[in-house]
């Protein structure tokens, strides 16, 4: 499918990987219609030249007068912070994918890009994981609601012929990433940065603009419809080396470790006292577990299916993020 001269929705456009992919579209020569809760957060986008439609896939109503005319959707948005109840994920993450499908069957897309995650595997501890690998719930409610959203995505599929691609990214990092570049660095220069098991496991990173690169070929290649396709570097770096990469651009050669053990008693700690005050806690469980995790994502299919490569080296990646963080004020 050519993509020049189609008009593309993209949910998410104020967010890290929604607002990348809505700045691509545009120097592709799509129209964009930005589907944002907040137009303050879209000047640049509007300034760029796409049109800012204000909705929220939580409110059903608001989806079709934004889908109208469109050929594309791009389906990025989605609660993505590492706490949250099951209540609220839930309503942004399945529900809402379910608002969205919903509009997007009753409009006639040529083709619905779904934004979903390596997560849904349920993390097996094994590497090269494929498509092929069954999904699974993992008792935590972030991945549970992807694997719930994508089942209500390939539900429309096989039942009412939505053309759809799933694409599941790994670990996405660069500029505008809060979890896996910001986030970091804040910790690093705060003095809090702790590896477990001194750093040895494995993250599985991909640089966004090669994530954008994927969710465009999955929107282009007809081969790709009802298929899941993983969005990946495809090897495993350990998280003394990712985490290291940032370390070097503030002046911090090693970090503190700890034993798993310990720093999942330590994260239930700050998570008790969290609660007591009504707040969220600064270090959990499930961010220690994600550093204990030792796998990686095949992207061979994107690579022969898509025609796919990662765009951007991890050394090149983190080069671009650095220049960013400098040019943002979070580099001294």
């Amino acid at each position: 499918m050519e993509l020049r001269g189609k008009r593309a929705l993209v949910t998410g456009a104020t967010g890290f990987i929604g607002g990348h992919l809505a700045d691509r579209l545009l120097r592709e020569g799509v129209h964009v219609r930005a589907f944002v809760r907040d137009p303050a957060k879209a000047s640049q986008l509007a300034a760029q030249g796409a049109e800012i439609f204000v909705g929220d896939i939580t409110r059903p109503a608001t989806l079709p007068p934004a889908l109208q005319g469109c050929q594309i959707l791009f389906h990025a948005a989605a609660y993505v912070g590492e706490s949250g109840d099951r209540e609220a994920v839930w309503a942004v993450n399945v529900d809402g994918t379910r608002n969205v499908v919903q509009a997007a069957v009753d409009t006639g897309l040529e083709r619905f890009v779904h934004v979903s995650s390596c997560a849904v595997y349920g993390s097996p501890q094994r590497f090269d994981i494929d498509e092929s690998t069954p999904t699974r719930l993992k008792g935590e409610v972030y991945h549970d609601s992807k694997l719930a959203a994508e089942q209500i995505v390939f539900q429309a599929y096989r039942e009412q012929d939505l053309p759809v691609v799933v694409a599941r990214p790994s670990q996405v990092y660069g500029p505008g990433s809060r979890q896996f570049t910001i986030r970091p660095v804040e910790l690093i220069k705060a003095g809090r940065m702790i590896l477990i098991d001194g750093g040895r496991h494995l993250c599985k990173p991909v640089y966004i603009d090669s994530v954008v690169e994927g969710l465009l070929r999955c929107a282009q290649v007809d081969e790709a419809v009802g298929q899941a396709i993983n969005l990946t570097d495809g090897i495993g770096v350990p998280w003394r080396d990712f985490f290291g990469y940032y370390g070097k651009m503030l002046g911090v050669e090693r970090f503190p470790s700890l034993p798993y053990p310990v720093a999942w008693v330590l994260a239930l700690t700050f998570e008790l006292r969290a609660a007591m005050k009504g707040k969220r806690a600064s270090l959990n469980r499930r961010a220690i577990h994600s550093l204990r995790s030792s796998n990686s994502f095949s992207n061979l299919k994107a690579r022969q299916l898509l025609g796919w490569e990662p765009v951007v080296s991890l050394d090149e990646g983190m080069r671009r993020t650095a220049a960013w963080l400098k040019e943002n004020g979070y580099l001294d």
